[in-house]
């Protein structure tokens, strides 16, 4: 197990991928940093007409601008299918490229450099990046969304039933080898790191304590990850992919809900998604004056569980 571990992460490094910067507010990330979600004024530039085929993930994607966040930005509903009032709401409101009305939205956040385009910087501030269709180039998300204007979409944070979803073994590699540099002024932080996909993730994760952080929206709790084919009951833990990650869990979802009750120890098997932990590029930018070699770590990242695998 190891041994793949570690030739995966060589064949990822032969591969070329092009560098990506994401230059931020300090206040932005200092508001976020310890929030599972956003909540955005979002103008709807252009929408999907349906969902994908649940093979393809399930989702509704679509395009747009907030100016708090001041980055194009998708915004992705899971499982759109099961709500069609949303899904209207979207179309009705969609500018085909011209909005000239905004509707109010919340979900994660989700900074994560999986569609840059060919654009190598990406800088808060006033909307210089053309959104032409459902996929500009782009590194924040709200995914998945939670609720768009008064409709609760709580309800589709599932798994997917007929999506197959990624190794937890080979995406972790991935995510775990990602370069990055941190460097700051005195009202911005910048991340240089590489383009990157690996959404959707199946894997085992057990708390590291019974005291969650909770937090307004939701809560984090550090856990030990294992693969995707991990069996609890195996007393050798050979699929242990790390001993300690931060995971959060939406409030009002069924995952947050149930591992309010677990205790340290216990185990569960889900699906999540990926971001970068602003609450660690916040500390290394705080450090690195200190501790220079902090700023050229690997990338922090962090899970969203979005979902409970039987």
């Amino acid at each position: 197990m190891r041994l793949r571990f570690t030739l995966l992460s060589l064949l990822f490094f032969s591969q070329g991928y092009s560098q990506i910067t994401m230059t931020l507010r300090k206040s932005f990330i200092d508001s976020f940093k310890n929030n599972l979600t956003i909540n955005a004024n979002y103008e709807v530039y252009f929408a999907h007409a349906k969902p994908n085929p649940a093979a393809k993930d399930g989702d509704l994607h679509f395009s747009g601008y907030d100016k708090k966040i001041g980055l194009p930005v998708v915004a992705e509903i899971m499982n759109a299918k099961e709500n069609k009032n949303a899904l209207d709401i979207i179309h009705e409101k969609e500018g085909k490229g011209k909005p000239d009305e905004k509707i109010k939205l919340s979900g994660a956040w989700r900074l994560w450099c999986e569609h840059p385009g060919d654009i190598e910087a990406f800088k808060q501030g006033k909307m210089k990046i053309e959104i032409e269709n459902t996929n500009p180039s782009h590194v924040f998300e709200i995914h998945p969304v939670t609720k768009v204007d008064t409709v609760d979409l709580m309800h589709t944070l599932h798994k997917t039933t007929g999506y197959t979803y990624k190794i937890a073994e080979d995406a972790f590699s991935r995510y775990s080898n990602l370069r990055c540099r941190i460097s700051q002024n005195a009202k911005t932080i910048s991340i240089e790191t590489n383009g990157i996909g690996y959404n959707y993730v199946d894997f085992w994760l057990e708390l590291n304590s019974s005291n969650q952080q909770e937090v307004s929206d939701g809560l984090f709790a550090y856990c030990t990850i294992y693969d995707s084919e991990f069996d609890p009951e195996d007393e050798d833990h050979d699929d242990l992919i790390t001993h300690k990650l931060r995971v959060g869990f939406i409030k009002g979802s069924d995952l947050y809900n149930k591992v309010k009750t677990m205790k340290k120890g216990e185990f569960l098997h889900v699906a999540g998604i990926p971001r970068i932990n602003l609450n660690l590029v916040r500390w290394r930018a705080n450090n690195g004056s200190s501790r220079p070699e902090v700023l050229n770590w690997n990338l922090p990242y962090e899970m969203i569980a979005v979902g409970e695998i039987d």
